[in-house]
């Protein structure tokens, strides 16, 4: 199997201790931005990537001295060191002032390693003997910004130079016995994935010896970030990056090192993507799943109660508030339900719309069981390889194990008066068959924005149609258009309280008495009074999420000419 082979790792075996580097700005700026040339590469930041403890103002001496104080107060590094040039392109200047630079710069501490950023289109002959020069006294790797194989990508970011230069780059740094990296960067504008993965399989047939590889950032003040940059940007998530990281780096040589898997900014400066988790969290995942091969279509992630939730590749959304799986089973379907009251009155009757990783099915099983009450679940999922997914996340033993396995295994789950039946596929379909009345219902699709087909005025008044007049009907869902559909399908609607955001979930019940908080009078406006809460309509119930989309536009449309207004306004 192939295995992650990190630079600091490579570092750290050979030099006994694990080196930190020290970045260093030689203010050279870069071909780009110099003669005219404009502002550079589209995605490139103002300040060239410099390091954010550096300033502009320190010599170079005085900029090792920072960057060693830096790393010896976070990291409580030891000399020796490695010498960063990293910002703008650190060979743009003739050979003798760059001389001058690295001396001064590689006097300064003990440094033992050289990297030095550059570009392929800046590396004349004087240079390069500059460089074979400083590999006689140190362990030189020089960074090449190739960014993507592609000649129409490279034109579209303003790189300033094509692939070719980058084979040429590759081979002169090779036949003088320098070690070469070459920098990529996933999700660049107008590239798909198998473009992504076919600079892979061009750069692996280089002389390269590491990566360098990050996502790609949208930073404020780019030509990126400008509207009038001629392509969006698409941003990746991390799970999207995960997996693209993934099968890049399967396709390289196995004895290449990864010097980087992620970019990162000054949070102010980023436009997108906006990724939740932290830096250790990601490294920690991707090191799993590469190591796994992969791990199926989802990708499990702990939440902050402790309790697991998976990612959904196709929705780009976690099936639960990142805030606490577990947690929000509670807060926004079991206690707004008051379903511990109702099961010491007597049997209840549930319907669980998305049963996902069973959690809101666990939390109603584990409230019957304390209630000691007669249970019955009818749970409805649309893929079963979800319930696959999730039995790895669980405790043997557990509430959600025993429930997961005997889904899986039976189709249901009986013990003590308490009894779950599965029904897979289309939720829309599903509930055409069911009779009704129920107690209560768990409406817990993927968000509308996703995943309109669930929160449809149509599904909506299938589901009231199904509510006891003294049931109630619960979901983590807050949006306009779902509490419009609910209100149109004649029933009353109100609030939970809100945890890991700010509004709260949404009660609907026929009897207004069962809510636990009406819903506002400015909200109710809104959905009324305003395109706002203008609901999806799905009437056949088998309509694709495009279809609906367009349908819900055209009637926003119609109504906006008609003068009602976009937002209500008390």
């Amino acid at each position: 199997m192939k295995e992650l082979n990190f630079f600091s790792d490579y570092l750290a075996k050979r030099y006994g201790r694990k080196l930190y580097r020290i970045p260093l700005d030689l203010a050279l700026g870069c071909p780009n931005r110099e003669g005219g040339f404009g502002a550079g590469c589209a995605f490139c930041a103002e300040d060239g990537s410099r390091a954010r403890h550096l300033s502009r103002h320190l010599d170079l001496a005085g900029q090792v001295a920072a960057g060693v104080e830096f790393a010896r107060c976070r990291y409580g590094a030891e000399p020796p060191y490695i010498a960063y040039f990293q910002a703008f392109t650190s060979t743009f200047a003739p050979a003798e002032k760059l001389r001058r630079l690295y001396r001064e710069a590689l006097a300064a501490a003990d440094f033992r390693v050289v990297i030095i950023g550059t570009r392929p289109d800046a590396l004349p002959e004087p240079v390069l003997d500059l460089l074979s020069e400083l590999a006689r006294e140190y362990e030189l790797w020089i960074e090449l910004g190739v960014q993507s194989s592609h000649d129409r990508t490279l034109e579209l970011i303003r790189r300033g130079h094509d692939f070719a230069a980058t084979v040429k780059a590759a081979n002169q740094l090779a036949e003088r016995g320098i070690n070469a990296a070459c920098h990529v960067i996933a999700g660049l504008p107008g590239e798909s994935a198998e473009d992504f993965f076919r600079t892979a399989e061009r750069i692996a047939a280089l002389p390269f010896r590491a990566v360098k590889l990050h996502q790609l950032l949208t930073l404020k003040k780019t030509p990126l970030a400008s509207p009038e940059f001629p392509v969006k940007p698409q941003p990746l998530n991390e799970y999207e990056y995960m997996e693209q990281a993934a099968e890049f780096l399967h396709r390289l040589p196995d004895d290449w090192l990864v010097m980087r898997l992620i970019a990162e900014a000054d949070p102010e400066t980023i436009l997108a993507p906006r990724w939740w988790m932290s830096k250790g969290q990601f490294l920690e995942l991707f090191r799993e799943k590469f190591n796994s091969g992969g791990g199926g279509m989802f990708t499990g992630v702990a939440t902050a109660d402790g309790s697991p939730t998976l990612y959904h590749p196709g929705f780009r959304q976690h099936f639960h508030s990142l805030a606490g799986a577990a947690t929000e089973s509670l807060r926004k379907f079991t206690e707004p339900a008051a379903l511990a009251e109702r099961l010491k009155r007597g049997p209840v009757r549930l319907l669980d719309v998305g049963f996902g990783l069973g959690a809101n099915a666990a939390a109603a099983v584990r409230c019957a069981q304390e209630s000691r009450g007669e249970l019955e679940i009818l749970t409805l999922e649309l893929d079963p390889r979800v319930l696959e997914a999730s039995a790895k996340l669980y405790a043997a033993g557990s509430v959600e194990a025993r429930l997961i396995g005997a889904l899986r295994r039976d189709g249901y789950y009986a013990e003590n008066g308490i009894r779950v039946t599965l029904l897979t596929g289309d939720a829309r379909q599903s509930v055409r068959q069911l009779d009704g009345p129920f107690d209560v219902i768990f409406q817990d699709g993927f968000s509308p924005d996703c995943n309109p087909e669930l929160w449809s005025y149509d599904f909506v008044r299938e589901l009231a149609r199904r509510l006891a007049p003294g049931g109630v009907l619960t979901s983590y869902c807050s949006a306009f258009p779902f509490r419009g559909a609910l209100l149109r399908s004649g029933l009353q609607v109100g609030e939970s309280v809100p945890f890991g955001r700010k509004r709260g979930g949404t009660v609907a019940a026929f009897d207004p008495a069962l809510l636990p908080v009406p819903l506002p009078e400015k909200e109710r406006g809104i959905i009324c009074r305003s395109t706002a809460g203008v609901c999806y309509r799905d009437p056949s119930l088998t309509g694709t999420r495009e279809t609906l989309f367009a349908r819900r536009e055209r009637l926003v449309r119609r109504l906006r000419n008609r003068g009602v207004p976009k937002w209500f306004k008390a």
